[in-house]
């Protein structure tokens, strides 16, 4: 069965998702192709990993604002590629899509995984997601909490039958805890992400910025990685705040530094305005890291608060430097957090348990 996916070409969950899912299919029971779109360039290890699996892939780039013609080329790409499925990551193509469906290709299914965070949608974000609800055979939602939230605000269109819960996944055999050297003298602290404005990095620094001017017994490091719109503003706080001397901006990494990246550190910090389900914290989950993050929606259903993690309101600085003093000065409990943290993941979001609920919508 061939099933293609459209997705977004630069950074971001779509990409972790669907190379998840392809690394599952360990059996080779579908044929997997990628249609990349955006206004960013593919991501060279996009298209490092499509070549090493022998994935066929196709680029459509989209013009900033309203392209007319983007639709049309994606309407266009679908057609010649003839899957029995496709599979949206988000609704903006949902048209081009059905379209395509109806017009006698072979199509059997339109599947959208609805990704984007609700209270961070514009209205166009809200039309794009009434108008998939509309065409979709099965609309895929990352939690009930975000399903239900859907169902009030479009309740015109939703359709109940149409609509599955499935949590996002990742490969736990590519992340693991490292065999870090105990280091009494030396804390280093970290968050993975876009440099954007939906991520809360400014009350990062700002948290961090307190920490050290607290007396402690150890040198504290914070290491940020990823690239995005905000990265000069951040940089340009952290001088404000004098602690570039203590903060390092990795860049952007590929997943394999990624995951040197989270071995290397002590406390994972995810400090965000909102997720629909964040993958960044089931890979440092997944590396047996402590977490502290924020108590905003689709991070408070990933972590339950002193279980499996510390949750802070966002834009709270003071609280969020209480938490990393937490950690830091009670090492037995940072351990506790880290081990249920590993647990979780296990259990709830292995790529494998993800293909297999994908799945029985394919084969419905």
């Amino acid at each position: 069965m061939k099933i293609l996916h459209v997705l977004y070409s630069g950074l971001g969950g779509h990409g972790n998702v669907f190379f998840s899912m392809v690394d599952a299919d360990i059996n080779g029971e579908f044929t997997f192709e990628a249609l990349f779109n955006g206004i960013e360039e593919v991501k060279e290890e996009y298209i490092e990993r499509c070549t090493a699996k022998n994935i066929r892939w196709h680029f459509i780039k989209k013009k900033p604002g309203l392209d007319i013609g983007h639709y049309i080329k994606l309407y266009r790409q679908i057609k010649k590629t003839r899957p029995q499925v496709i599979f949206l990551h988000g609704g903006a193509a949902a048209f081009p899509a059905k379209l395509a469906k109806i017009t006698g290709t072979g199509i059997q299914k339109i599947i959208v995984r609805e990704t984007q965070a609700n209270h961070l949608k514009t209205n166009i974000d809200w039309l794009y997601l009434a108008t998939a609800m509309l065409v979709a055979d099965k609309m895929v939602y990352l939690s009930e909490a975000y399903r239900q939230q859907v169902k009030t605000k479009l309740t015109w269109s939703f359709r109940e039958k149409r609509s599955v819960v499935i949590p996002n996944g990742i490969n736990l055999l590519t992340y693991g805890k490292a065999t870090k050297p105990h280091d009494a003298t030396r804390i280093v602290l970290g968050m993975q992400s876009r440099l954007i404005a939906i991520k809360d990095h400014l009350t990062l620094l700002e948290a961090f910025a307190l920490l050290l001017k607290k007396e402690r017994p150890v040198t504290l490091q914070l290491l940020i990685a990823g690239d995005g719109a905000y990265k000069e503003t951040l940089q340009a706080h952290a001088a404000a705040l004098q602690i570039t001397q203590h903060v390092i901006f990795t860049g952007m990494l590929e997943e394999k530094e990624l995951v040197s990246f989270l071995q290397q550190l002590d406390i994972y910090i995810h400090a965000s305005l909102g997720e629909t389900m964040s993958t960044a914290i089931m890979q440092a989950m997944a590396c047996g890291l402590p977490i502290i993050a924020s108590d905003v929606p689709g991070i408070n259903n990933m972590i339950t608060h002193q279980e499996n993690g510390l949750l802070v309101p966002a834009k709270n600085a003071p609280l969020l430097c209480e938490a990393m003093m937490h950690l830091i000065d009670n090492p037995g409990n940072a351990a506790v957090l880290a081990k249920n943290a590993v647990t979780f993941a296990k259990k709830n979001y292995s790529n494998t348990r993800m293909l297999e609920r994908y799945t029985l919508i394919f084969n419905s």
